[in-house]
């Protein structure tokens, strides 16, 4: 059985039209073709297909349809976005190289991923926002047959964008938060995270979770408080909707610091010792050696620092 026909057997098997599977992966017409044996998808659509009608990847490799070079393209994007989970930006580099986004991103998608994991590189690691800015406009370009000039130009083309795409518009929000330009940067993460909820049926939709993150540092620099409250509680139920706490303890890192500034003092404890241990439970070594460096100068708050205390003496 060929992979239009594993698609479609699946498809109405679910009694989905093919604008329904197609709703946020690709067009009514891409399924079509996919299906008559026209058009061979690439691995990330297979898996968004896949995911979307909740069967395994093993029926599909079954088949044979993958080339060895999607395969290795595959592993690496993997890998890249694993190093970007951990933020070891800097084992990132060997993968980087234009090498290997030569030989093995040769379809717009993996193209288009390969650069998002290189802007998040530069951004993060060489500390080069303005450039990571034009590999995230030039990315966003890939899936876009209409030109633009600017990053603020991109959601003019489109209602809703892929997981990646939402990565990449985040991530250019980033950069101008990075270079204090937080009225852009807001314009940018509001419409990231407003698209979460379309691509809920996407595959590691989990790493969106960095989104509400990073948007809510920006609405606390805007001092916008109960904004940003709402967004980080937004951002905790979605990871906790999706059985993940990814950000978790970066959000309500956050959101300790919003209640702090805004006198609630009670909530902001609870908010960082739930910080503190998820952060510890999740082995997040390097946020969590950052996180007891900035906790313990509050020595106002005497229950987060009894607990401080008890989680150090765990580690012994």
């Amino acid at each position: 059985m060929q992979i239009g026909e594993i698609i479609s057997f699946y498809r109405n098997y679910q009694n989905l039209t093919q604008t329904e599977l197609a709703q946020g992966i690709c067009s009514q017409g891409n399924i079509s073709l996919i299906e008559k044996g026209l058009r061979v998808p690439s691995i990330e659509m297979v898996t968004m297909i896949s995911n979307k009608l909740g069967i395994s990847l093993d029926v599909f490799e079954k088949s044979n349809f993958y080339e060895n070079q999607e395969r290795q393209v595959n592993v690496i994007l993997n890998e890249l976005e694993s190093l970007v989970n951990c933020r070891n930006y800097s084992k990132m580099a060997f993968l980087l190289t234009n090498d290997i986004l030569n030989k093995y991103c040769n379809n717009p998608i993996s193209k288009q991923q390969f650069l998002c994991y290189k802007g998040i590189y530069i951004n993060y690691y060489e500390k080069n926002p303005s450039k990571a800015l034009d590999i995230y406009r030039l990315a966003l370009q890939e899936t876009n047959i209409t030109s633009f000039q600017s990053i603020f130009d991109f959601p003019k083309h489109k209602k809703q964008f892929s997981k990646i795409e939402t990565l990449l518009i985040a991530g250019a929000a980033s950069c101008y938060y990075l270079t204090n330009k937080y009225e852009k940067a807001s314009i940018l993460f509001e419409i990231a995270y407003n698209n979460i909820d379309h691509i809920k049926m996407q595959l590691s939709t989990q790493t969106l979770g960095t989104i509400y993150y990073n948007a809510c540092k920006n609405l606390k620099a805007l001092k916008k408080y109960e904004d940003a409250v709402n967004l980080a509680e937004k951002g905790i139920l979605f990871e906790s909707s999706r059985k993940t706490i990814y950000r978790s303890a970066e959000i309500y890192f956050e959101l300790g610091e919003i209640m702090t500034l805004q006198g609630k003092l009670k909530k902001a404890e609870k908010s960082y010792i739930r910080s503190m241990y998820l952060s510890f439970t999740t082995n997040n070594n390097h946020f969590l050696r950052l996180l007891l460096i900035a906790l313990k100068r509050k020595k106002n708050l005497s229950i987060l620092q009894e607990n401080i205390i008890m989680l150090e003496k765990s580690f012994t």
